[in-house]
């Protein structure tokens, strides 16, 4: 990257956090309008598929856009995800169906995919060692912002003008986004013929598609899906494959000698547990809020928002932190804070005041706040600037499977214990039932929100919200096991040392 001058820096700068957070509040903003859109396009069945779209192609996309950022430079691969964000946006405000909107949810992920790791790896070229940890943690505070204001936005739009609208207002921003990159970014990128691996690309994209196939369908259909289990097995076998190809080719897709790596290698897999713990449970907080302590929709929703401020104020100061004293306290302390925070999560019952789980979103939002911000920059200190964009694709993913891997693993647990007391509970009081409710209780048993029990007898309805709170009380406790897991990575395995020690020299 050439050198530039502040203002121009700035510019820039500014341009790549408004990226960041047209890719984040995507999320929110689409949860907001998500029933009007139902009832406008109909297709209920495919609810869920236009979530998960766009997150199999914003998850399976990123590693690639590291490697390509590293082979052909950060500005043209950067321009070119926010067009096909932009692009895939606005088809999705052009939509007719629910099937349209899939499609076109998941062209918008693979855009998304692109955005977020190569507009952070741009930041790792753009500052000096010194500001490069302050900045990232204002970066990450984007999705905090992204999380707030999504639902007020979604829901005004919805509201005022039309739901197309939560999409096409992508496309002034993106616009500006993509001539103000273009216009002021300048870099060198050598002009030596460099080849590619084809092969390893397609192998890693159909084993990860493969694995995350599966996660997708075994939480929304359950484990008695042979399609899904046929999936994973191909996708490991792939998985495997690949791994071996790696090995022998010239120039691989993914450079596993960064793994050999202590500093990247301990972060990716802190990560990764850490995503399947809390990532997981942060989707189980809203349904124990509503279904458990029979609190509003729009109450179990806000119970997100603390999260969200205590990861943007902790990763300002994680930014400042690690500079001081390394990077192993802001990560030790944060995988600490989100195992404390998972404790708490498994004592909640029907008798918990709301204010206590805010308080609990609070402290996991901080913990993670720390550590991942630490670990973003860890990783990018750790590499040249020519492997900096595999570098930081890697643990962006390593973070997005294990949060895949943790919604499928704990829907799964909650499934199977609701499953096993709804059975128990029939068998008992079979005589006493009717034929209408012991097939409303069995069709309950696969329940993933509350209105699953509305048409329950009150008196029903009341012991399987019971049943809920035991079955969430067992899937927050196997995040609280994964949680444990972190810790211990990041306390065994972190390396010590100031953070210009464990940085290279560009």
């Amino acid at each position: 990257m050439t050198e530039m001058n502040r203002s121009r820096r700035n510019i820039i700068t500014g341009a790549l956090m408004a990226a960041m957070f047209i890719a984040a509040v995507e999320v929110t903003v689409v949860n907001a309008a998500m029933p009007t859109v139902v009832g406008a396009l109909g297709g209920i069945s495919l609810y869920s598929w236009v979530f998960s779209a766009f997150m199999l192609a914003n998850t399976l996309t990123v590693p690639i856009y590291g490697k390509l950022a590293d082979l052909h430079g950060r500005k043209k691969v950067f321009i070119t995800a926010v067009l096909l964000f932009v692009g895939g946006s606005a088809l999705c405000g052009f939509s007719q169906s629910m099937g349209q909107l899939v499609f076109f949810r998941a062209i918008q992920g693979l855009g998304a995919g692109g955005v977020l790791p190569v507009a952070v790896t741009i930041v790792g070229d753009l500052f000096p060692f010194e500001l490069r940890a302050r900045v990232q943690g204002w970066f990450s505070s984007m999705w905090g912002l992204a999380a707030i204001v999504g639902p007020f936005i979604g829901g005004w739009t919805v509201d005022h003008l039309s739901w197309r609208w939560i999409f096409w207002f992508n496309l002034p921003l993106g616009t500006l986004i993509v001539l103000t990159v273009a216009f002021f970014l300048h870099e060198r990128v050598e002009e030596e013929k460099k080849r590619i691996d084809y092969t390893g690309a397609v192998l890693f994209t159909l084993s990860v598609l493969g694995i995350l196939s599966f996660t997708q369908l075994v939480g929304n259909r359950g484990t008695d899906q042979p399609l899904a289990w046929g999936l994973l097995a191909g996708g490991s076998a792939l998985l495997v494959v690949f791994l071996l190809w790696e090995r022998r080719v010239e120039s691989p897709f993914i450079p596993l000698g960064l793994f050999r790596n202590r500093m990247i290698a301990s972060s990716n897999l802190t990560a990764f547990l850490t995503g399947m713990g809390m990532f997981g449970a942060i989707s189980f907080v809203p349904l124990f809020v509503q279904g458990v302590l029979d609190q509003s929709p729009t109450l179990a929703g806000l119970a997100i928002t603390p999260q969200v401020l205590g990861w943007s104020t902790s990763a300002v100061v994680a930014g400042r932190w690690l500079l001081r004293q390394g990077y192993r306290p802001p990560i030790v302390t944060g995988a600490a804070l989100v195992t404390l925070s998972a404790a708490g999560f498994t004592f909640m019952d029907r008798t918990t005041p709301y204010a206590l789980v805010l308080a609990g979103m609070f402290l996991l939002g901080c913990g993670l706040g720390l550590s991942m911000t630490a670990f973003i920059v860890a990783v990018q200190n750790a590499v040249h600037g020519k492997d900096r964009g595999a570098a930081t694709s890697s643990q962006m993913f390593s973070r997005s499977m294990g949060g895949a891997f943790g919604v499928t693993l704990l829907g799964t647990v909650m499934s199977f214990r609701l499953k096993d007391q709804i059975g128990a509970y029939i068998a008992r009081h079979q005589s006493e039932l009717s034929g209408e409710t012991i097939r409303q209780l069995e069709r309950a048993r696969g329940v993933t929100s509350p209105e699953g029990f509305s048409s329950l007898p009150t008196g029903i309805a009341e012991q399987m919200s019971r049943f809920l709170s035991q079955a969430l009380d067992t899937t927050f406790l196997t995040a609280f096991l994964f949680s444990v897991a972190a810790l211990a990575a990041a306390f065994l395995l972190v390396p010590k040392g100031s953070a210009r020690s464990l940085s290279v020299k560009d």
